[in-house]
């Protein structure tokens, strides 16, 4: 449980430093004189004066601390998010790896597309290199790790693990190909030519397989829980082609099966008995939290268009590509490989789920419910404003209005939906998402020549050239 238990410490200190924002909210004097007023006249009743059940809050007011409270944890140098040193170092970082988010938006032209970098073999497919595994990763999430003493939250828990079409299933599979190519690249003496995973060598444990395997479920695990909540934080009734969680359990059951798969997930992450890695995978539930708060807080035309985009990138990080990034690092890590050899499965991870998201917004434009699973237009209809806005907005500035009130005005969906169609917003998002597709490409060309390398490269590529 120490997984659960550093997430758990995390959200209270969070907790306490949020009611210490909205203490030091300003009220306007005659807001407060009003509040005073109605509590004073609630007490002369005989009403407890520290009962705020019925307490009256305008609508304003209600803003004002939200647009505060937002405002100040999702700054960067926010405490909400840094840990205090501790005693003995309890609170030290255990992981060397620093990312300081400082190339999220590269400016260049790229250098393959539409080829792979040279000599990597085009025909390395991932999804049939790893078809075995990743079929066999639904049964052994539900049958194994998911299991329950509630029927319906088992019954909800399971709910994207049970159906044929459970999605791609991106990121346990990147996990498995990368410990295989890695395992390739250490120079292991005995290969099975059939299996992504290898026997260890004698300075690695000896259950390596067994831990890279869990590791790819936690990973997919962590991944439908966000599923769970961000859809009710959205509202969104379908996902994958098929009803959302809470429209056929209730929110209430749909979050409670979220917080159920990360809390197996923490108790199996937990039991690979690496604290590096606990570390680094309890990591991406914070930064999950975190692009959710900077996502609600949005931003603001007055900011600056390059200022918006970076914060948007940042956001896309924390909601998307932290995973990746996170968990190709703990495959790594888990098989004891060299500082150099971790820093690259990172940053293929991390650049590889920048390139995703990026299309994702795309294909929120150029998609439709048959082909993405969820209907077209989803962000604009949610009032979120993507990459293919931002930049349309530079040639249409009439959009920057449209971003500031999330698109809430009568005709605003639509008026937004054709500025982007007759701009270069998005093919410029493509451009950006091939960029960071060359990044996580190259970052694999430091592990040695195999077809699972190779086949990493193809999915690199593949995330970008999709349309689904």
């Amino acid at each position: 449980m120490f997984a659960l238990n550093q997430v758990g410490r995390g959200c209270r200190s969070q907790l306490r430093y949020a009611q210490r924002i909205c203490e030091n909210v300003r009220i306007d004097a005659s807001q407060k004189l009003s509040l005073e007023t109605n509590q004073s006249t609630r007490t002369k009743r005989g009403k407890s004066s520290a009962s705020v059940v019925n307490f009256p809050i305008s609508d304003s007011l209600r803003e004002t601390v939200k647009t505060s409270l937002l405002d100040q944890v999702a700054k960067d140098e926010s405490k909400a998010w840094k840990d205090k040193s501790g005693v003995n170092g309890v609170n030290t970082e255990i992981s060397s790896l620093y990312d300081p988010l400082d190339d999220l938006y590269p400016v260049t032209d790229t250098r393959y597309w539409p080829d792979l970098p040279p000599n990597v073999q085009v025909n390395a497919d991932p999804f049939e290199l790893s078809r075995v595994e990743v079929e066999m990763l639904s049964k052994s999430i539900r049958d194994d790790l998911i299991g329950s003493e509630h029927p319906v939250l088992t019954k909800a828990a399971s709910y994207f693990f049970d159906s044929a079409d459970g999605g791609k299933k991106i990121r346990p599979m990147m996990v498995m190909l990368l410990s295989r190519a890695l395992a390739d690249t250490l120079g292991h003496a005995q290969h099975d030519q059939e299996s992504l995973f290898t026997k260890p060598l004698g300075e690695q444990r000896q259950d390596l397989p067994a831990a890279q395997r869990r590791l790819a479920e936690i990973s997919e695990m962590i991944h439908t829980a966000s599923l769970f909540h961000d859809d009710v934080i959205d509202g969104s009734d379908t996902r994958r082609g098929m009803a959302s969680v809470h429209m056929v359990f209730g929110n209430k059951m749909a979050i409670l099966a979220g917080d159920y798969l990360l809390a197996r997930a923490s108790i199996c992450l937990a039991r690979l008995r690496n604290v590096e890695v606990v570390e680094t995978m309890s990591t991406i539930i914070e930064h999950l939290v975190r692009g959710e708060v900077m996502q609600i807080r949005g931003s603001s035309s007055s900011d600056g268009a390059d200022e918006n985009m970076v914060y948007y990138l940042k956001k896309n990080f924390f909601k998307t590509a932290s995973l990746m990034a996170n968990s190709c690092k703990s495959a790594a890590v888990l098989a004891d490989c060299p500082q150099e050899l971790v820093n690259a499965s990172y940053k293929y991870g991390k650049h590889v789920g920048m390139a995703f998201q990026l299309v994702d917004d795309v294909l929120d434009f150029e998609g439709s419910i048959s082909s993405m699973g969820k209907p077209a237009l989803a962000d604009l209809k949610a009032g979120l404003a993507t990459a293919p806005v931002m930049f349309s907005a530079r040639q249409f500035p009439e959009l920057e209005e449209m971003m500031d009130r999330k698109f809430g005005d009568e005709g605003d969906v639509e008026r937004a939906q054709q500025l982007v169609f007759e701009s270069d917003g998005l093919e410029q998002t493509k451009h950006l998402a091939r960029l960071h597709a060359e990044i996580a490409m190259e970052a694999l060309l430091e592990l040695d020549d195999s077809v699972y390398r190779d086949s990493l490269i193809n999915l690199a590529h593949k995330v970008v050239s999709r349309t689904k």
